[in-house]
């Protein structure tokens, strides 16, 4: 596979709290190689790592964006500038530890980029290298797009993520590097009929687990030993119902639930 989503990225005024949940409830854990106690907290699965950003001012909270790994930053950047010119991509400041450039599909969704031999893209493997790996990783970015068919075009000429399946015949278009699932699905206002409007934009992330049983008795405790590590249920009232089935719908997973920043996320062990 020519690319790899190396990172997935939220922003939140609770980023120190959200980064317990995850490690509390999926196991992840805190790079060796990176220490931001001023700008975030970033924990990961020992493949791909989880980045959870404070909001700044003018920035709205929740998932953000994602990223990849290449073999070859310039074959991207060419790639991008000869198929897909309405798209564009920029150098970031060198205070960022987690990637060179970041970029936008033709939607405007962003992306970030790192060469995969570089320290940018060290520090979500480094446990990798030690033989060190969980049941519980991330397998799912979703992102609810205007035009899912032309972005998903645009992420398998440019990055070389593969087509599969369609599963349980859900809207959109599926695309993976071999271990994440990047799911591409349709954005129009008419889908949130009942609830409020969500903007186009990325909509939950998905992981896997060894098995549901288990997983489930395990966050039942965590919740219980921690209520701030608890996620926020969903359902309730009319319109939180509207918004539970909603995910639902639109999931592949056996149980979805949100962090305590209000998150979605997908369950599955399959």
């Amino acid at each position: 596979m020519y690319a790899q989503i190396n990172h997935m990225a939220m922003i939140s005024h609770q980023w120190p709290i959200i980064g317990r949940f995850y490690e509390a409830v999926f196991g992840l854990k805190s790079s060796a190689k990176v220490s931001r106690p001023m700008n975030g907290m970033t924990v990961g699965d020992g493949v791909v790592g989880l980045n959870i950003n404070p909001q700044r001012d003018g920035y709205i909270g929740g998932l953000d964006h994602f990223g990849f790994g290449v073999d070859n930053a310039e074959e991207v950047l060419d790639r991008m500038k000869s198929k897909f010119p309405d798209t564009d991509i920029v150098k970031r400041p060198s205070t960022r530890p987690f990637a060179a450039y970041s970029g936008n599909d033709p939607d405007g969704n962003i992306f970030d980029l790192a060469e995969k031999t570089t320290k940018l893209n060290e520090i979500y493997a480094d446990q990798r290298t030690q033989g060190w790996s969980q049941d519980r990783y991330m397998n799912k970015f979703a992102i609810r797009t205007r035009n899912p068919e032309r972005c998903a075009e645009f992420y398998h000429e440019v990055f070389g993520l593969q087509p599969v399946n369609n599963p349980s015949n859900l809207d959109g278009h599926f695309l993976t590097d071999g271990r994440v699932t990047l799911a591409l699905m349709p954005w129009t206002i008419r889908l949130f009929e009942g609830m409020a409007i969500k903007r186009p934009g990325p909509d939950y992330i998905g992981f896997k687990v060894e098995n549901m049983d288990a997983f489930k008795t395990h966050l039942q405790s965590v919740a219980g030993g921690n209520h701030y590590l608890a996620p926020i249920p969903l359902g309730g009232s009319r319109e939180a119902n509207v918004r539970r089935d909603f995910l639902a719908a639109n999931c592949t997973g056996k149980m979805q639930i949100a962090d305590p920043g209000a998150v979605w996320i997908d369950v599955t062990d399959e």
